[in-house]
């Protein structure tokens, strides 16, 4: 096989990535598109190691699930992998991602629950950072394609509100007739799903003399009441880590359940509101607690699992690397009337192995990682402080399975497996991970 290629193929198969995967003269072949029990004809773009990826062209025999995407450039942008098949097949197909994960990589056979999807699974993102393209005689607002920097127009994106697409179109014209502002380089909107408020971030490269007069006229739009201007050198981050108020007010308010949280624009808050309350709800049930129990809330961000934790644990301890974030937290504890929580701005791998040896107890942890999962100090001081029970959250199924086979040979059972559907459309899922200390551990600490 050599790129170029053309080959049939029967499509047995779905990648982490959510690709379709098929067999040609015992070379296993990702093609991007393709579903599972499909018959394809796709052209070879990558070959190398008995692997190779190869571009769709035709579907021979369509899977019955295979739909008409909404959006007609949801192939290009790279946020939609999944819109050509209908929501039972994504749900189905997420399942299957996570379990041959955990049994691949972790070596556990633990059946995996059915994917908790949504009623509606459109226009559920409350956040986006858009691109700003030069290129043409018009300003445009949108995204790369995956894998390249081939511009694809935001086009009234499926995802997002008709409140955030319209923001966008305005913000085209705007940047368009401050003359030459192609200072900015990219554009982050945060919506609030709770009253509608909205935060612009203007991301430049180098100071940008013109954007305080831009932000003047945009805090006149409707909702608009948080404008920031954030320098990033670094193209190959999404943020820098300066920012500067123009306009408007700090954070803007934005609710998961009953609890309210003030987002800044470093925050880490969930694009999907309605799914995290049903994230953060299966992790409080994972965890069992009784009010009695010592939590470490572990990478907890501004606080959100915490919170959740709180109301049923004696007291919660959230560890944060990122100080914004631990002061958001302390901010959303004391507005939400929660007092049993601490948070400590430091990273996990470096305060909680110390944490851990001065004596400090914990009955049960709860993680929420990166995608690049926890760093091995961090479980080691988890194992270490005898925890009957770690709720693992991740949104990266193979590092999921990587950290939960290392637990596994260090005293822990996996007992449930929960995936749910953060981001509708795309191949990417959240799971709930319970581990519980095994039998004879606890023996043998006794």
């Amino acid at each position: 096989m050599k790129t170029g290629d053309v080959v049939q193929l029967a499509i047995t198969g779905i990648s982490h990535q959510g690709y379709g995967i098929g067999r040609h003269d015992n070379i296993v072949v990702f093609v991007p598109g393709a579903m599972l029990g499909e018959t394809v004809q796709a052209e070879v773009i990558e070959y190398k190691k008995k692997m190779a990826t190869a571009e769709l062209l035709e579907v021979i025999e369509p899977s019955k699930q295979r739909i008409e995407a909404r959006c007609p450039q949801s192939s290009q942008c790279g946020g939609c992998e999944l819109q050509h098949c209908d929501y039972a097949y994504q749900l189905e197909a997420k399942q299957k991602i996570v379990q041959d994960a955990m049994m691949r990589l972790g070596r556990i056979d633990v059946p995996v629950e059915p994917v908790i999807g949504m009623q509606e699974p459109w226009r559920y993102r409350n956040k986006g950072i858009f691109h700003v393209d030069y290129s043409g005689n018009t300003v445009r607002l949108g995204f790369y394609e995956q894998g390249s920097h081939q511009f694809v127009p935001a086009a009234a994106c499926q995802l997002f509100s008709e409140k955030i697409n319209h923001l966008v179109q305005q913000l085209e014209q705007m940047i368009q007739d401050s003359g030459r502002a192609c200072y900015v380089h990219k554009v982050m909107i945060r919506e609030s799903r709770y009253n509608g408020e909205l935060m612009v971030v203007f991301v430049t490269r180098e100071a940008a003399w013109r954007l305080p007069e831009l932000a003047k006229q945009l805090i006149q739009y409707p909702d608009v009441v948080s404008i920031y201007h954030n320098i990033n050198t670094d193209l190959k981050i999404m943020l820098g880590r300066s920012f500067r108020l123009l306009e408007g007010k700090e954070t803007i308010e934005d609710t998961i359940g009953k609890f309210h949280f003030q987002i800044s624009p470093q925050s880490f808050f969930q694009v999907n509101n309605e799914q995290a309350q049903v994230l953060y709800e299966k992790a409080l049930e994972f965890a069992q607690l009784t009010g009695r129990e010592q939590v470490a809330d572990v990478y907890c961000g501004i606080g959100t699992i915490s919170l959740y934790l709180a109301k049923q644990a004696n007291h919660v301890t959230g560890i944060e690397s990122v100080s914004q974030a631990v002061q958001d937290a302390r901010e959303n504890a004391a507005n939400n009337g929660v007092e049993n929580c601490t948070f400590v701005a430091a990273k996990a791998e470096d305060w909680l192995p110390k944490w851990v040896k001065k004596g400090n107890k914990i009955d049960v942890a709860v993680i929420d990682p990166p995608r690049k999962g926890c760093e091995p100090p961090a479980l080691d001081a988890l194992i270490a402080s005898g925890a009957e029970r770690i709720v693992y959250v991740s949104c990266n199924p193979s590092t999921l399975a990587r950290d939960a086979r290392y637990l596994c040979q260090c005293g822990y059972e996996v007992k449930k497996i929960q995936p749910v559907d953060l981001f509708c459309q795309s191949w990417h899922v959240e799971v709930v991970c319970l581990l519980e200390k095994k039998g004879d551990a606890r023996a043998a600490e006794n």
